[in-house]
């Protein structure tokens, strides 16, 4: 009789245990609204990876792989910028046209290319050069002075400069020959006084004495040296041309290209390795006369800017690719150096002829481009 007793016990106890699982179930069950829709598995998270900067990166900094400044790091599809880029030779070398902070992507619109012509709110971007100890100068070159236009950006020349000596009074600092007037002698009985140019005594065959005055304005001495050299082309014309080529070409966008990795994520407008950045417009054919901007040393823009401003005639001389030292500075060569150098006769021709000219100075001229027909 004990035995049925425990037995009911146990039989209830387990009963009462069923109860309440189940209605705690039940009571969890109803405190969900029937419309409550039912969590599904989490989906995979697609990456791309894409450059970001891994150090703060100030404004005008060249961007360098080297210098741990980029990396290549995965970067959520979803949640990935309209413009980025995912090859890093993309941007190596390039500058920083403004401040792009640690951890951050690197947008287009973030740099530029040595010598990129767009124009932001921090400045030109032509102002992104190097090396720092230099300063960029414009000088206006011909066909001839520009090496007939073959100048590259990032050609190395030197600058040959031509100019006129001419005679003058080291204290009046005037033109030679001075004018001259005669002082009577206050005691003498002649007053009569004399005017002219200043020449020279001399005493002629017949005996008499003379006086001797210039025929013709003075000849001047042509000199021709080597000036500044190892200076950096930095770019052949005008900046502003270039600048509107620039800017129209950057305001085209490039056709989308879905981001690698697959689905999902925004569309790449540009800036990727499929859409390489839109190279530097080049003038086609040159003027006449381009401006040619040199990256040249302090000391050499003073240089320079002298002799241009007291009108002597300036060439640039190309280098060979990659030889940037500096060259014993010649001697400069004027009429005395050409005589002694190649013994020239320095006494007038006694022979009963004279040779004459038999072919007219060749000219080089360069044809402009033809302008485009209309279609409409």
């Amino acid at each position: 009789m004990g035995g049925n007793r425990t037995l009911l016990a146990v039989l209830l106890v387990v009963i009462i245990i069923v109860a309440i699982v189940g209605g705690g179930y039940f009571y969890m069950m109803n405190r969900k609204g029937p419309n409550e829709p039912t969590p599904e598995p989490t989906a995979e998270v697609l990456y791309t990876e894409i450059v970001v900067a891994i150090q703060e990166i100030p404004r005008g900094m060249q961007i360098s792989v080297e210098d741990n400044a980029i990396t290549l790091q995965p970067w959520p599809n979803e949640y990935l910028p309209i413009e980025y880029f995912t090859d890093l030779n993309e941007i190596e070398g390039k500058y920083a046209r403004m401040d792009i902070p640690r951890g951050s992507p690197i947008f287009p619109s973030m740099i530029t290319r040595p010598g990129g012509m767009a124009i932001s709110a921090e400045g030109s971007a032509a102002s992104f050069f190097s090396p720092a100890d230099r300063v960029a100068y414009a000088l206006p070159m011909d066909f001839q002075g520009g090496v007939a236009w073959a100048l590259k950006p990032g050609d190395h020349v030197d600058v040959v400069a031509a100019l006129e000596l001419t005679m003058v009074d080291p204290e009046f600092q005037t033109l030679a020959p001075n004018s001259f007037m005669s002082v009577p002698d206050p005691n003498a009985e002649r007053t009569v006084t004399f005017s002219g140019v200043y020449g020279r005594f001399e005493t002629l065959p017949n005996g008499e004495a003379a006086i001797v005055y210039p025929s013709s304005p003075i000849l001047n001495n042509l000199v021709v040296a080597l000036t500044v050299q190892d200076a950096i082309v930095w770019h052949v014309g005008i900046w502003e041309d270039v600048d509107q080529q620039q800017l129209a070409a950057e305001a085209t966008p490039a056709a989308p290209v879905a981001p690698a990795g697959g689905e999902g994520g925004s569309p790449l407008v540009g800036g990727s390795s499929s859409t390489a950045p839109t190279p530097m417009p080049q003038v086609d054919v040159a003027k006449d006369v381009e401006p040619v901007t040199l990256l040249l040393k302090r000391e050499d823009v003073l240089v320079l800017k002298y002799l241009y401003e007291m009108g002597a005639d300036l060439d640039l001389v190309l280098r060979p690719a990659g030889y940037t030292d500096l060259v014993l500075q010649p001697q400069p060569v004027w009429m005395r150096y050409v005589l002694d150098k190649y013994q020239l006769p320095t006494a007038p021709s006694d022979l009963p002829v004279a040779p004459l000219g038999v072919r007219i100075p060749l000219e080089v001229t360069v044809e402009p481009p033809p302008t485009p027909q209309s279609n409409n």
